[in-house]
């Protein structure tokens, strides 16, 4: 009975060490498998949520340059959405990062996918959508220390902002209007900004987005909102001007409760123009300050 028992024992150990030895080989490779070493990103956001994991880049584009930690050696591939597949696929890379919303740097992406590249699409509409890609990224560069970092700390300052707004307080209506020297147009839920002042107890009136699929004054008096924010877009005079001398100019713009009430503003275009990546507590503390000043 002794003897079975000490084979049983004897077995059991040797099942432990097996799968233990299973499972560190396939953690292992699963680790090689998931390395990123030949890495493009297309875009500055893009290039920098890349950085920010800890990773370095092969290539991106050139509006990439400016951000902090890019490597002297990074090539220039030139325009985001001008980039050709003759020029990734002889940079050989084992991972292309791109917009699933930018229709040229989608189809790239597809025909990247076709001869072999990994792709990894993004679409950031607000912070979870950031939170979700910095955390495979840093699974890729194992770097658990940027996690923290640049996920939960960001996580855990946005947190304290939200438990500031106040419970009682009603909600107000917002129109965030994204304005360049051409064209001006209401953001809808699906735009990252909108997220923020969702969260902050705001309440967007084009949420649908059928009343304004095109903008007009008579639209913007009818809804009358209790803010309106507005994000420029290319040469910041111009767009202004442009605005202004459609809307702003027009008398019955005083009448809007936004105006009187000194709630129409121009948001800064880092944190509510360009995706804030990093900076997601510094936008939500930026609006509250407006909202709740």
């Amino acid at each position: 009975m002794k003897g079975l028992k000490r084979l049983l024992f004897a077995l059991l150990a040797l099942f432990v060490v097996t799968v233990t030895g299973c499972a560190k080989e396939q953690k292992e490779a699963l680790s090689k498998s998931t390395t990123k070493e030949r890495v493009i990103a297309l875009s500055k956001s893009n290039a920098e949520l890349w950085v920010l994991a800890g990773g370095t880049l092969l290539a991106t584009s050139d509006d990439a340059f400016e951000i902090e930690g890019l490597d002297a050696d990074v090539k220039n591939l030139g325009d985001m959405d001008h980039v050709s597949l003759e020029a990734i696929a002889a940079l050989d890379p084992d991972y292309l990062i791109v917009f699933s919303t930018d229709p040229a740097q989608k189809a790239l992406g597809e025909a990247a996918q076709e001869i072999g590249i990994e792709v990894r699409y993004t679409n950031i509409d607000g912070y979870r959508d950031y939170e979700e890609v910095m955390t495979e990224f840093t699974t890729y560069t194992g770097r658990e220390d940027l996690y923290e970092l640049y996920v939960n700390q960001v996580k855990e300052q946005i947190n304290q902002v939200k438990e500031r707004v106040p419970k009682e307080a009603d909600e107000k209506t917002y129109l965030l209007l994204h304005v360049s020297a051409t064209k001006s147009k209401a953001e809808k839920n699906d735009y990252f900004a909108s997220e923020i002042f969702n969260d902050l107890g705001l309440s967007n009136i084009a949420a649908d987005g059928s009343v304004f699929e095109e903008l007009s004054m008579e639209a913007i008096l009818t809804a009358d909102p209790a803010y309106i924010f507005v994000v420029p877009r290319g040469d910041e005079k111009k767009a202004m001007e442009s605005f202004e001398s459609i809307f702003a100019a027009d008398p019955a713009w005083e009448s809007l409760s936004a105006v009187k009430e000194g709630h129409y503003m121009l948001l800064p275009k880092d944190l509510f123009g360009l995706k804030p990546n990093h900076r997601w507590g510094n936008a939500y503390e930026e609006a509250y300050q407006l909202i709740y000043p």
